[in-house]
């Protein structure tokens, strides 16, 4: 393997594990009446969501070299994350939630597919519209709240990150209005079957 292959895969196990850490002290990040504290609680309810880390998973699968190479920078990311985050709890805290593990375990092991899903939307055409639609859908449903006689904006950053979604899988203003389209059906899709609901 190349050096700057392998840099280029080493960049994203060490952005994944310096984010782990950060957000774990963000977790400990104590509101203590400081002009600098509320930023920290801010950014600690952040990262403790499931948007910032779908979002940081699309942009590295999307802007990867190749389709193999989406799947092991976002596997490599999503494992730099955990060996940091749940290293910092055990040893720091002597605390090791199982449950989490397991659940963020499982999304770092799909991620490698879900990475290709996410490359093949961004690189070809006659599939960006269907695929796309997916992340969007997911981020979509995270950032409004869903019901039957009621819609209503629950995270304005996941919007935001939605719409940020909406620019790089942008292809055309006739595609990118039939992803929103599917996207809102992604996203009521997935409030009604979904056994986890961040």
């Amino acid at each position: 393997m190349k050096k700057g292959t392998l840099t280029y895969l080493s960049f994203n196990f060490v952005f994944g594990f310096i984010l782990g850490i950060f957000s774990k002290y963000l977790d400990t990040a104590s509101i203590d009446g400081s002009w600098w504290s509320y930023p920290l609680s801010y950014l600690g309810d952040l990262f403790t969501r499931l948007g910032i880390w779908v979002l940081l998973a699309v942009i590295i699968a999307a802007y990867s070299k190749s389709i193999i190479f989406s799947a092991i920078n976002t596997f490599l990311f999503f494992l730099g994350m955990l060996v940091s985050y749940y290293t910092y709890s055990a040893f720091l805290f002597g605390f090791f939630p199982l449950n989490y593990f397991f659940l963020w375990g499982s999304i770092a092991l799909a991620s490698p597919f879900l990475a290709m899903l996410v490359w093949s939307a961004k690189h070809h055409h006659r599939l960006s519209i269907l695929l796309s639609a997916l992340p969007l859908g997911l981020i979509l449903n995270l950032s409004l709240g869903l019901g039957l006689f009621y819609v209503y904006l629950k995270y304005i950053e996941e919007f935001i990150m939605f719409l940020i979604l909406c620019v790089i899988f942008y292809k055309n203003p006739k595609q990118i209005a039939i992803v929103i389209i599917l996207s809102v059906v992604v996203a009521v899709l997935f409030q009604l079957v979904s056994p986890f609901h961040f």
